[in-house]
């Protein structure tokens, strides 16, 4: 008998005890699980992350986990406690298209609490410097003329660029061979030799396109890029072709909703301000300050699978 009232009484205090342990949180330090290497990337993520460290009061630590095309970090970060303890820096790649196009991976996109999109840009696309295609309407005139003799160059697997030409083939009919590249930069070395003759680059290319090195044809935002305001986007050709790299920050499904709103208010306020949007600014890419909302977020990536799969022919695109 006294020990059912001592359970009794102690299932009374635990609806109670719950939300004070959330308000203390975070008690220690916070893993940040990255899923590709160091690099400059990785460096954008470690400016925010160190801003969020000071308005959180406990240090963010970054874990570089990479392979399998981002599927090994974001797995980890999947499949620990939703505790708040362990968040991942979530990209395309990692969030839906490597779940998406490998039948081994252990997760997808609805086994994450979305924390917020920091930053992102459109894909470009371009030509070398001595190519004949001076614009999308040569693109166009050319693959027509010549199908399938064309060439596109793009990192292999599930790579934004690639997705985003083969929607543009969707989108215009041309009939275009995809040459796959062990990543971006050997893609865009070859297109700058005229070996092949188009593909998609970012928009930390700049220094590329204001040099001469590669030919800027269009740019897949909604409006014209403030950095290359004389190069024309897709919707003003009359392809409805939008696209972004991004990167964002998720954590495990199941996080308690007092942690989501401190880490999401964290990061809201870290891009706020102006030393860290500076430093995500420096390479041709936007803040996404004014909106970086978990909201914001899933309607993103809703919208990529919805037109991931209304434009991709199922099986275009693979892991290997």
């Amino acid at each position: 008998m006294k020990i059912s009232h001592w359970l009794c009484a102690l299932a009374l205090t635990l609806p109670f005890a719950a939300p004070v342990s959330a308000q203390d949180w975070p008690t220690k330090p916070i893993q940040v699980i990255v899923p590709f290497p160091p690099g400059s990337v990785d460096a954008k993520a470690r400016v925010i992350t160190e801003a969020m460290s000071k308005i959180l009061g406990q240090p963010l630590v970054i874990i570089n986990k990479p392979g399998a095309g981002m599927l090994l970090g974001t797995e980890q970060m999947v499949h620990s406690a939703p505790d708040g303890y362990t968040i991942g820096v979530a990209v395309q790649a990692s969030t839906w298209i490597s779940p998406l196009i490998e039948s081994s991976a252990k997760y997808s996109a609805s086994d994450m609490t979305m924390l917020g999109i920091a930053y992102g840009a459109p894909a470009v696309l371009v030509a070398g410097p001595k190519s004949e295609l001076r614009s999308v309407q040569d693109l166009m005139r050319a693959a027509r003329a010549h199908p399938g003799k064309l060439n596109f160059a793009a990192p292999t697997g599930g790579s934004i660029f690639r997705i985003t030409f083969e929607m543009l083939k969707t989108l215009t009919g041309i009939d275009v061979t995809f040459v796959p590249y062990r990543g971006l930069a050997l893609a865009l070395k070859d297109i700058m030799g005229g070996q092949v003759e188009v593909g998609f680059a970012d928009t930390s290319s700049l220094p590329l396109f204001q040099s001469g090195q590669l030919r800027p044809l269009a740019v897949t935002a909604l409006k014209r890029w403030p950095q290359m305001p004389d190069v024309p986007t897709f919707h003003e050709l009359g392809i409805p072709l939008e696209t972004q790299t991004w990167l964002g920050f998720a954590a495990p499904r199941g996080l308690p909703p007092a942690v989501e709103k401190r880490l999401t208010s964290a990061l809201a306020e870290a891009l706020q301000k102006p030393e860290v949007r500076a430093a995500i600014e420096a390479n041709g890419v936007a803040s996404m300050a004014t909106d970086p909302s978990p909201q914001a977020m899933q309607q993103r990536i809703d919208r990529e699978l919805a037109e991931f799969k209304k434009n991709v022919k199922p099986g275009t695109i693979t892991f290997n």
